[in-house]
């Protein structure tokens, strides 16, 4: 993944790793158990790699989606970013869920504003609906509240709530 160049480093930091930050506070608004979780992780990569076709024309998402067709270069930027999502997770110091929750819907208001600066309306939309999409995808993977697989929902009250809340960090 490189760096578009009308951002510095922290503005980049901040715009790459937001999908996988944004999949991982709505997996973490509910409990889903271990299947659950499973398949929200397994939702995560679909949708972020879903970017590249439902976006084919947007610079930001196509640079920020890892190159699958080169193994070795996919591997590089997956470990890129690892290090990206690890540096900013420990930059917000957060001890719980819902405080990184709060972190990264400021990261989201803070991101929109540098996108409106320096992007066309266009890609600031279908970057924002990229993120709720993904969002969406997370939050339909898992079931919350069942029982050994009966019963249960698809997109829990928590996660409506932390949906709810990004679509509005978002605006």
């Amino acid at each position: 993944m490189s760096k578009l160049e009308q951002y510095s480093d922290t503005e980049w930091s901040t715009i790459a790793t937001l999908p996988q930050l944004v999949a991982g506070i709505i997996a973490g608004a509910d409990s889903s158990g271990f299947v659950g979780s499973t398949k929200e992780m397994f939702a995560t990569a679909k949708s972020f790699l879903g970017g590249l076709e439902a976006y084919p024309n947007n610079l930001l998402i196509q640079v920020i989606v890892p190159n699958t067709k080169d193994p070795e270069v996919a591997m590089g930027e997956v470990k890129a970013e690892k290090s990206y999502l690890t540096e900013k997770i420990k930059a917000y110091g957060v001890k719980t869920k819902e405080d990184l929750a709060a972190k990264v819907l400021e990261d989201c208001v803070a991101t929109m504003a540098v996108l409106k600066e320096k992007e066309s309306e266009n890609t600031v939309t279908e970057f924002k609906s990229w993120l709720l999409e993904i969002a969406e995808h997370v939050a339909n993977a898992g079931t919350e509240g069942d029982i050994l697989g009966f019963g249960g929902v698809k997109f829990s009250d928590k996660e409506k709530a932390v949906y709810n809340a990004l679509k509005d960090a978002l605006q």
